[in-house]
């Protein structure tokens, strides 16, 4: 599940220099590029510049409506706010006004999200049952629904699933340790897997937390080939 609040900006406790995301058309959600964060004056302004690296900063204009979104250990929160300034001396700066409404999204552990995500799961219980392939239908922080072509076991068997996770264009193969808890048969012939992650693996862990997150910050159904 999610939560939805209405905190004020500072209650964020943005740090300056943090990576923030713009997005210029806020019709358009999926057009965003990062930047930084830099200044902040309470109920004025906040600054912002291009991040180290970015190649193309959106073109902006002095009364342009923009959303900033900000990522934090525990949700997403957006703002919608307007350029009140462009500054290129001494260094590239644009000015935003205070925001004066902020929306918080929280993900909890026990958050879902749809993705289609080839996987290969080996049983760790049963060798024999290994290399099997399919697809994660549905993930959370607990663990997944898998979608497979073959058998790989019974509730209370041991799997490590072996997949390639894309988080913000940055793509890391990863083996995850998991528990059967439950199993169903497909009319498609196809058998259907309930699993709770038991990996203790806090680098798996950061790349499994921000897959999840990013589905769930820009609601895309990922696909990863």
């Amino acid at each position: 599940m999610t939560t939805e609040s209405s905190p004020c900006f500072n209650d964020l406790n943005i740090k300056l220099g943090q990576v923030v995301q713009i997005h210029p058309d806020p019709a358009q959600p999926q057009a965003r590029c990062d930047c930084l964060l830099v200044g902040s004056l309470p109920g004025e302004s906040i600054l912002i510049t291009a991040a180290p690296g970015a190649e193309d900063f959106p073109h902006l204009e002095v009364g342009q409506q923009v959303v900033i979104r900000v990522m934090s250990a525990n949700g997403v929160a957006l703002f919608q706010t307007c350029v009140l300034f462009i500054s290129d001396m001494p260094v590239f700066m644009v000015y935003l006004d205070f925001p004066q409404a902020v929306q918080f999204r929280m993900v909890r552990s026990a958050s879902r999200v749809e993705v289609a995500l080839p996987v290969l799961v080996y049983s760790l219980s049963c060798p024999a049952q290994s290399g099997v392939a399919g697809k994660i239908a549905d993930i959370s922080l607990g663990g997944a629904g898998l979608e497979l072509y073959e058998d790989v076991g019974e509730a209370g068997d041991l799997l490590e699933l072996k997949g390639k996770f894309d988080v913000g264009g940055i793509r890391r193969t990863v083996k995850l340790k998991a528990e059967i808890k439950n199993k169903k048969a497909r009319a498609s012939g196809n058998t259907s897997y309930g699993i709770a992650f038991s990996e203790s693996d806090e680098e798996k862990l950061l790349v499994l937390f921000g897959f999840i997150f990013n589905s769930m910050a820009f609601g895309d159904v990922q696909s990863v080939s």
